[in-house]
């Protein structure tokens, strides 16, 4: 074969070899749709949550969604989901990514990727006051209520070994048997509890724990294998903490005309 002949025969097995498109990743997707698909609670209040009657789900997560929507070009359509579906549905992209004030686990990890890190608060635990229960080590022999897959439950079985861990759908299941004398405690996120007990009507019935705290980094949850769209996510909320909007979001739901006024100790930022 001359030479003219093999460049002819190269150029023809280049034309006959499909070109490999780069790998298909889920910001394609959304941005085909125009819309971020967002798994949420019903139930964690300031967080993720439905005030009575309405079917709107407001709150902190849910204003940062939005606000990382909006940098993306995307609306935002809600799924409401219970602790033990969020990442069997994230696992098998029937979400886009999980906002319940979900904490970063090297746990969790293995199986699915979070975003940059956009709450911090500490884990807390309450009691009825009429349980003369006043700390972690009274727990021994007695039940709590965890929302199940929560860490709070873990946290405090690692607290108080003796303690039963009762696993519920969600934060509303777990203060009512509280409330009904099916437990003796109640862990969660201590900025949850703030908002329920207040909710509540009668938040002279409950005691906070004093001697029991631990600290919890909240983020996206996100499905493994994603990288562009985990980048995009993550540019959009380092944009959203320099643009000022993290903390104007973060005044609304714990500044000081909030129920609950708490000082914002953290700034998003890159891990």
């Amino acid at each position: 074969m001359n030479n003219w002949a093999g460049v002819a025969a190269a150029a023809w097995l280049v034309a006959l070899t499909p070109v490999c498109p780069a790998a298909a990743d889920r910001l394609d997707d959304v941005r085909a749709r125009g819309k971020l698909i967002v798994g949420v609670s019903d139930t964690t209040p300031p967080f993720s949550f439905k005030k009575p009657g309405e079917n709107t789900v407001i709150g902190y997560d849910l204003d940062i969604v939005h606000a990382v929507a909006k940098r993306l070009g995307a609306t935002v359509e809600t799924v409401s989901v219970s602790s033990a579906e969020r990442i069997p549905m994230l696992k098998d992209g029937k979400l886009d990514f999980v906002a319940t004030s979900m904490t970063r686990t090297p746990e969790r990890l293995k199986e699915i990727d979070f975003s940059h890190i956009y709450f911090v608060t500490p884990h807390a635990v309450i009691v009825t006051k009429s349980s003369g229960i006043t700390s972690v080590k009274q727990l021994a022999g007695k039940k709590a209520a965890s929302a199940s897959t929560s860490t709070a439950g873990a946290n405090l079985k690692e607290a108080a070994p003796g303690v039963e861990i009762i696993y519920v759908r969600d934060y509303a299941v777990a203060f009512d048997m509280l409330k009904d004398g099916k437990v003796d405690a109640f862990p969660t996120d201590e900025s949850v509890l703030r908002a329920i007990v207040q909710q509540s009507g009668k938040p002279d019935d409950y005691l906070f724990l004093t001697d029991f705290t631990k600290s919890r980094n909240v983020g996206f949850a996100l499905k493994q294998g994603e990288p562009r769209f985990k980048d995009a996510v993550n540019k959009a909320l380092l944009d959203v903490e320099v643009s000022g909007d993290a903390v104007r979001i973060f005044d609304t739901w714990f500044g000081p005309k909030s129920p609950e006024p708490t000082a914002r100790q953290f700034k998003i930022q890159a891990d």
